[in-house]
């Protein structure tokens, strides 16, 4: 007996180059909501399923340019004769709130950066809001339940004059609806992508309703924007804390790229020293950031490359995320998530290199790693490994009680700097740090002292400053003094509303 063949599904090259299967049918559509006349925004590939929810009227109709492409003559031929086609300029916010208008829902991921502002435009029309709304005072913060900055920047925000609404990043559309249904607030602010859906409707939502949008990337942003298939993030203002990527991310269409480092948060201002830590070095940090393996999975590491890189370490090099797209000729950096086998080669080298310092540490003076259980794996037995330490409560403590706090910064960021750099001496602690780029934005005479290049220059610095408790105390109060004039998210919060005024 012959086997029954289903029928062939027919497939399209999305916004990112991939080959992606399209469905067909009256339920392939979502009815955004009822009005006099019919729009279609997107045919789907058999026009004929529009003509069934059509009803018998004739529609007008928005579609994408590389759609129509794809699915070639017969798909025109399909559409009836007199149902027009609309230039998406014609669909203004009156005519669609007057409308019937269905989405092929499968276009927002398809092609999202063609049908991500029509779909917007759509939604925003239905909402219960005046034609002229002022712009409020309000900022939009969205929350990620582990974020440790958004309290900071919501504390910042508000002493600036800004009162915050928190949007949860879960499920940020239903909030964003309810908003921009009564106000138009003056900025929303995501770090890492934090809320913003990877076809990117959210951010257009807010874009579409006037709002200006930051997005600040206080870690790697090609790692993020890696999920991202829109170009919605090439019309926000893209923050960095790492200035090596403003030329990239400018390449690559981004309009509006500012450097904006990281700062001391305000409670370690407040700290109040945890005992018995006096004599020693303390390092606070993970052997790995949460979810490391699933992120890079199919990522491999070459040996030559790994045992080349862990070299250059050992003599004060860094073969930093820029290295590791070099040496393996990754690019574009974006769209697609290639970038990552560069982001796990630094991550790599930045353990082993991390592992190298500590280790040499150990052999110099009484050394203390804060962090997960996989540092037992990679250190030797005479440091003393503690558990993780909360930031909000304990950290602060741990800071200034420390004789010294240690720290090495990722590879994944080539000119940056940590959470260390700014809150270490905003406790009233003492930091070393290697000699990361990125410490040109303080003044070389508080760089120099605390500065090494090597695993075994941190162990004679950590040893010379330990002996040395007045030095140690004078350069505390310089660089505690440099934090709170210039450092503060009060500081970085008042420069980004700056920028954002300034379009």
């Amino acid at each position: 007996m012959a086997s029954l063949k289903r029928p062939a599904r027919p497939r399209v090259v999305d916004e990112s180059g991939q080959w992606r299967t399209v469905d067909s049918g009256c339920h392939a559509f979502t009815d955004l909501g009822s009005g006099e006349e019919c729009i279609f925004l997107g045919l789907g590939p058999d026009p004929a399923a529009a003509v069934a929810l059509a009803g018998g009227r004739a529609a007008a109709y928005v579609e994408c340019p590389a759609f129509v492409a794809a699915l070639g003559e017969a798909f025109a031929t399909a559409i009836p004769a007199d149902w027009q086609r609309l230039d998406p300029a014609e669909l203004t916010p009156a005519r669609l709130a007057r409308a019937q208008v269905y989405l092929y829902r499968q276009n927002t991921r398809l092609y999202p950066s063609f049908w991500g502002p029509l779909w917007a435009s759509a939604q925003l029309a239905r909402l219960p809001r005046p034609e002229q709304m002022s712009t409020s005072a309000t900022a939009l913060l969205f929350r990620s339940p582990a974020g440790l900055l958004e309290p900071e920047l919501a504390r910042a925000l508000t002493a600036l004059n800004r009162p915050v609404t928190d949007i949860p990043a879960g499920d940020s559309l239903p909030a964003l609806a309810a908003v921009l249904g009564r106000e138009k607030p003056a900025l929303a602010l995501s770090v890492n992508g934090a809320g913003l859906d990877d076809d990117g409707l959210a951010a257009e939502l807010l874009l579409a309703a006037g709002v200006k949008l930051a997005v600040w990337f206080v870690d790697n942003p090609f790692h993020v924007l890696g999920r991202f298939r829109s170009r919605f993030w090439q019309r926000a203002l893209v923050c960095v804390t790492d200035e090596a990527f403003i030329a990239p991310l400018t390449e690559l269409g981004a309009g509006r790229v500012m450097h904006l480092p990281l700062a001391a948060s305000a409670h370690f201002f407040q700290a109040r020293p945890v005992a018995g830590l006096a004599e020693r070095a303390v390092f606070v940090g993970s052997s790995a950031f949460p979810g490391r393996d699933d992120f890079f999975a199919g990522c491999r590491v070459p040996e030559a490359l790994a045992g080349l890189a862990q070299a250059m370490t050992l003599r004060g090099e860094r073969p930093d995320f820029f290295w590791w797209t070099r040496q393996l000729g990754i690019r574009p950096y974006w769209p697609g998530k290639a970038v990552r086998q560069a982001g796990c080669g630094a991550e790599t080298a930045g353990l082993a290199r991390r592992v190298a310092t500590l280790t040499a540490l150990a052999g110099a003076v009484p050394l203390t790693v804060y962090g997960d259980a996989g540092w037992r794996e990679q250190l030797p037995t005479q440091v003393a490994l503690a558990g993780p330490v909360d930031y909000a409560s304990a950290l602060p403590g741990v800071y200034a009680g420390a004789g010294l706090s240690v720290n090495v910064t990722s590879l994944l960021l080539p000119r940056g700097l940590t959470q260390r750099h700014f809150d270490v001496w905003a406790a009233g602690g003492c930091l070393i740090s290697d000699a990361t780029p990125g410490l040109a934005l303080f003044a070389p005479q508080l760089v120099e002292p605390i500065r090494f290049q090597t695993p075994a220059d941190a162990a004679r610095l950590a040893t010379t400053l330990l002996a040395q408790p007045a030095r140690r105390a004078e350069l505390t109060a310089a660089w505690r003094a440099h934090i709170f004039a210039e450092h503060r998210y009060e500081h970085r919060v008042a420069a980004l509303l700056a920028r954002l005024a300034e379009n």
